[in-house]
């Protein structure tokens, strides 16, 4: 860890933030359907559409992730909003409006956050 620098932990919530849009949904358990299967012919299922694969996240990626999450944890709730919005590449216009602070403004106070995650992991 003694060789993070701003851009490192810059990829690393971007990629921190692409894993926890991988991750399935959360359901209610308990729920099922009592509707009964639908039984489909040969036929029918060679005119079907195929379904997207669905890419799932490794055990490193979401190993990795939550340590990411664990580095947020030094910052105010703010900071910790900005970042991780930064990291899903939301435009600085869109938060200066959120946060209502100018764009200039929004940015020291996101270079200061990351500045305070990499003192924190430093130490």
């Amino acid at each position: 860890m003694t060789n993070l620098t701003l851009d490192d932990i810059k990829m690393r919530i971007e990629s921190a933030v692409y894993v926890m849009k991988l991750l399935p949904p959360v359901k209610v358990q308990g729920y099922h359907s009592t509707m009964p299967d639908i039984i489909y012919t040969p036929q029918e299922i060679a005119f079907m559409d195929r379904k997207p694969i669905k890419i799932r996240p490794t055990t490193e990626q979401i190993t990795q992730m939550d340590e990411v999450l664990e580095w947020l944890e030094v910052l105010e709730p703010w900071e910790r909003k900005l970042v991780w919005k930064r990291g899903a590449r939301i435009p600085w216009k869109v938060l200066s409006y959120e946060f209502g602070l100018h764009r200039s403004n929004l940015s020291r106070h996101y270079e200061k956050a990351l500045v305070k995650i990499l003192v924190n992991l430093l130490k």
